[in-house]
């Protein structure tokens, strides 16, 4: 277990946007709490139940339609959620989430994949990626990670036998 968080604890999980070039800081997005179920070689595991609420920085929210599991791995340029209803797996490229007092943060990318029920891989929300990394000014290298996080996660998550992809399903059916 990393330090500072157990199994059972409730933590904050905030994501946000890319700054435009004249912030200093990031565009909050959303926030959420979610219980902490573990952690094992592919990173730290979250749960999220139907029904919980999810705070956008703009006033709204939104409740999680089903209970969904989060992977916030130990290395990588991503985020992954397992959801119950369905069997579908979403991810957002994003920077290494990161672990601090306030709990876990990571900054979206915009470029997304999901895998469906049917073992359907998509890349989704290209134009979303390249608008950002365009009125952003994001540097070169971010792009490259976060391209090759993408397709690295496209070939893995097209194998149900791939080791993360059944751990979270294992997770969600314990949670």
């Amino acid at each position: 277990m990393r330090t500072g968080i157990q199994a059972g604890e409730q933590v904050q999980v905030r994501k946000v946007k890319w700054p435009l070039p004249d912030a200093t800081e990031p565009r909050s997005v959303s926030e959420w709490d979610a219980r902490v179920l573990g952690t094992d070689q592919f990173g730290t595991w979250l749960f999220c139940g139907e029904g919980e609420i999810h705070r956008g920085s703009n006033g709204e929210s939104w409740v999680v339609p089903s209970d969904g599991v989060q992977l916030l791995p130990d290395s990588g340029w991503w985020a992954a959620w397992w959801w119950r209803t369905d069997r579908w797996i979403s991810v957002d490229i994003c920077t290494p989430p990161a672990l601090g007092e306030s709990g876990w943060s990571y900054v979206d990318l915009e470029l997304d994949l999901a895998r469906l029920a049917d073992g359907t891989v998509l890349l989704v929300d290209e134009d979303e990626f390249e608008q950002t990394v365009v009125e952003c000014r994001i540097s070169a290298d971010v792009v490259a990670e976060a391209r090759a996080a993408a397709a690295d996660l496209q070939i893995r998550l097209a194998d149900v036998a791939v080791p993360v992809v059944a751990a979270g399903w294992e997770w969600i059916d314990r949670a």
